[in-house]
């Protein structure tokens, strides 16, 4: 998967957002004709099927030219914005802003975008003190806080200060919706709730058939023994606020991506007939949105991660998941998918594959359940892990060689 777009054809294309990925729209530009911008920085919010997702570059470059309209249904590939290297911007044709705000967007009144006693015509005249935020009083850096055009057009219609708003980062134009405010009609709005969940639970539907039409599936079950590592969490936990305390997903997850180090023929994807290992594990959590359907982020080199390290991740991951804030660096392509209804009281979850991927862990919710140790029954604490499994790249025994190492694992975590 890719989330950006080969500099040499200076052209920015709609990227790849998940394996089954076909179209997107752009909702939102976080930048204006003329800027640069830097490795990681974000550029666009792209609408799909499942989610909102902010795309980034990954190459130094002036966005020169918006290609698309806002809201405007694309294919994957099609150049969305044009851009030149940073290398090339004293070779290549100057590059005039002299455009609104909002590029795409019917043009303000002219009361708008400057005020009556300062020129139209001066050069990059500052903003309103209406449409733009003042700095909060604590930095010190000097560095001016980031609001999108659209934030700041929207601010002006709707009569809001953003001045307050507690935002981490770029002020866009989805934290002014949030605010409310009269109703102003939105261009290319996006679709209403109901038909987003719909959209999304019809992608989950055709990507599910086609993994069970297209790989023979297995499934394997073990019941593990986390009675230790609960009373080692409640140990860790004891002096520590709800905030910082590490629940039992954290070194559950590290354990999987390091069984599944341990195990490479279950971490990778099947490829024109072909199986392909993965160089590292790139696990893909499975998360459940609010207005309904999944979304499956993805923790880059899992298996190097600590319990802690693990905990942060998913932390971050599952909220802007659930806020609709993922960037297209958290959709990479995973090699292996865990999906965990524990917290929802299920027993055991035998998952569906995620092609071209081989495996899927499901974990289940802790339960009391009677086991001998030593020769006498005591009440231990047990998980149901099921792994699905290709039966083309793999087999059984396969499968119970990672839930092996996944108990090892968990017997050194945290």
């Amino acid at each position: 998967m890719s989330t950006t777009t080969a500099i040499p054809d200076n052209l920015f294309r709609m990227p790849t957002l998940g394996a089954d990925m076909t179209e997107g729209r752009v909702v939102e530009w976080l930048v204006e004709p003329g800027s640069e911008v830097q490795r990681g920085d974000l550029v666009a919010v792209v609408e799909t099927d499942k989610s909102d997702i902010e795309i980034e570059v990954f190459e130094p470059c002036v966005v020169e030219e918006f290609l698309v309209e806002l809201g405007e249904l694309v294919d994957v590939g099609t150049p969305i914005a044009r851009i030149r290297p940073l290398d090339a911007r004293r070779s290549g044709p100057a590059v005039t802003v002299d455009r609104p705000a909002e590029p795409l967007a019917p043009p303000e009144p002219p009361d708008r975008r400057a005020p009556p006693d300062r020129p139209a015509a001066t050069a990059r005249p500052a903003p309103p003190a209406a449409e733009r935020p003042s700095a909060p009083p604590a930095r010190s850096s000097g560095a001016r806080r980031r609001v999108t055009p659209r934030a700041r057009r929207l601010a002006a219609e709707r009569g809001i200060d953003l001045a307050g708003l507690a935002v981490t980062g770029v002020v866009t134009g989805a934290h002014v919706l949030r605010l409310g405010g009269p109703d102003v009609p939105e261009p290319a709005a996006p679709p209403a709730p109901s038909s987003r969940a719909e959209s999304r639970r019809a992608a989950i539907a055709d990507l599910m058939a086609r993994s069970w039409a297209t790989i023979p599936h297995y499934h394997v079950t073990a019941v593990v023994d986390v009675s230790n590592l609960e009373n080692r969490l409640a140990r860790r936990n004891e002096a520590l606020s709800p905030g910082q305390r590490m629940l039992l997903t954290a070194p559950m997850h590290a354990a999987i991506a390091r069984a599944a180090a341990d195990v490479p023929v279950c971490n990778g994807w099947w490829r024109d007939d072909g199986y392909v290992a993965a160089a590292q594990v790139d696990l893909g959590i499975v998360v459940a949105l609010r207005g309904g359907g999944i979304i499956v982020p993805t923790v880059e080199d899992a298996a190097s991660l600590s319990a802690e390290e693990m905990m942060e991740r998913l932390r971050d991951l599952v909220e802007r998941a659930r806020r609709g804030r993922l960037r297209g660096s958290d959709l990479r392509p995973a090699s292996l998918t865990v999906t965990s209804l524990g917290e929802r009281g299920a027993l055991s979850v035998s998952g569906v594959i995620h092609p071209p991927q081989v495996a899927l862990v499901g974990v289940g919710s802790v339960q009391d359940r009677a086991m001998v140790i030593d020769g006498y029954v005591r009440p231990r604490r047990t998980v149901h892990v099921t792994v699905a499994g290709d039966h083309r790249a793999h087999d059984g025994l396969a499968a119970a060689r990672l839930l092996g190492a996944l108990e090892h694992h968990l017997e050194e975590l945290p």
